[in-house]
C-alpha cells in the first residue's frame, strides 16, 4: 500500500501564483490527502481564491492577521499546520511548480526503504548535495521520534537534515522528480539567513568557506553576491541567547561540526589518491 501524506505551505499576497501551485499538488498521478494553506495576512485576492477550493478540493486554510511579511515567523507557520495522521508531511512553499509523478517518485522511494527519511526533488541541473527546503518530504515516524515541532530557530531546515545523518537515517535528492519556483531563490531576504543559520547549527567555518567558495565557482542558484553575502553573515551572526536567534543545543551543533570534520579529511584523502593516480 502506498504511504499516505499531506502538505502545507505558507503563502501571502499569492493571488498570481497560488492556484497554479495548487492545482499542480492536486493533479499530482499521487495526490496528496490534505492541503494546509496558512493565508499569512494577504490584502489581495489570495483568500479569494483559497476559498474557490474548499467546496471540491481537500484544502484547509488557516488565516491569520500579520501586518507584515517577515521570514523569521515561517516556521512558527509551519509548526500551525502540523499533522499525525499521515505517512509523510511535504514542505510546498506558496510560489512552487511540481511536475506530476513528483509526490509518486518520491513516496515510492521512501516507501522501499524505511531508513530514508527526508528526500526532495530538484529544480536545477546540476546534483545537488542535500534535499531542498521546497517540495521536502520528511518521514512522520522520525519526525515524532525527535521532535514535537521544528525547532523554531534560524537553520532548523537544515538542523533536521543533520539530525537524520547523526543519527544513522538517510537523505536524498532526486533529479528525476523536478519543480521550479514562480519567485526566485533568495530574492526576499539576499540569503542572509543561511549564513546565520550555519552558526546557529554550529558548521565548522573551513566547511562554509568551502560551500562558498562552490557557490562562486559554479554561480548557479544562489549566485557569487548570495554566496558572499551567505559567508559574511555567517561571520558576522551574534546569536541571541534564546529565542528565532539563539543557538541550537551545543551537543547537537559539535555533533554537526564532527560530522562536518570527517567530510572535509575525507574529501582530503580522495583528492590526494586522484592526484597520485
Amino acid at each position: 500500500m502506498t504511504g499516505t501524506y499531506y502538505t502545507f505551505m505558507p503563502v501571502r499576497n499569492t493571488e498570481k501564483s497560488i492556484q497554479a501551485v495548487i492545482d499542480s499538488l492536486l493533479e499530482q498521478t499521487l495526490p496528496p490527502k490534505e492541503i494546509i494553506v496558512v493565508n499569512d495576512g494577504s490584502t489581495d485576492k489570495t483568500g479569494d481564491i483559497l476559498r474557490e477550493y474548499q467546496n471540491s478540493a481537500p484544502v484547509k486554510i488557516i488565516t491569520t492577521d500579520s501586518k507584515t511579511r517577515d521570514y523569521t515567523r515561517l516556521v512558527r507557520l509551519w509548526n500551525m499546520c502540523l499533522q499525525r495522521d499521515y505517512d509523510y508531511h511535504m514542505v510546498s512553499p506558496g510560489d512552487t511548480i511540481f511536475q506530476k509523478d513528483y509526490a509518486e517518485i518520491i513516496v515510492n522511494a521512501m516507501d522501499k526503504d524505511s531508513k530514508l527519511v527526508i528526500a526532495s526533488g530538484n529544480l536545477q541541473t546540476e546534483k545537488a548535495g542535500d534535499p531542498r527546503g521546497a517540495g521536502r518530504f520528511v518521514q512522520q515516524n522520525f519526525f515524532y521520534k525527535f521532535y514535537k515541532k521544528y525547532p523554531e530557530i534560524v537553520g532548523y531546515e537544515s538542523e533536521i537534515l543533520f539530525k537524520a545523518q547523526i543519527h544513522g537515517y538517510k537523505v536524498f535528492v532526486f533529479d528525476a522528480a523536478r519543480f521550479e519556483h514562480v519567485d526566485k531563490l533568495g530574492h526576499k531576504h539576499n540569503f542572509v539567513d543561511f549564513g546565520q543559520g550555519m552558526k546557529a547549527i554550529g558548521y565548522h567555518p573551513l566547511f562554509v568557506l568551502g560551500r562558498t567558495l562552490n557557490e562562486i565557482k559554479k554561480n548557479g542558484d544562489m549566485g557569487r553576491k548570495g554566496a558572499i553575502n551567505m559567508l559574511w553573515n555567517y561571520i558576522k551572526y551574534r546569536p541571541e541567547r534564546e529565542g528565532y536567534f539563539s543557538l541550537f543545543p551545543q551537543d547537537d551543533r559539535e555533533r554537526v561540526r564532527s560530522m562536518q570534520k570527517r567530510r572535509m579529511w575525507q574529501y582530503v584523502k580522495d583528492a590526494f589518491t586522484r592526484f597520485k593516480e
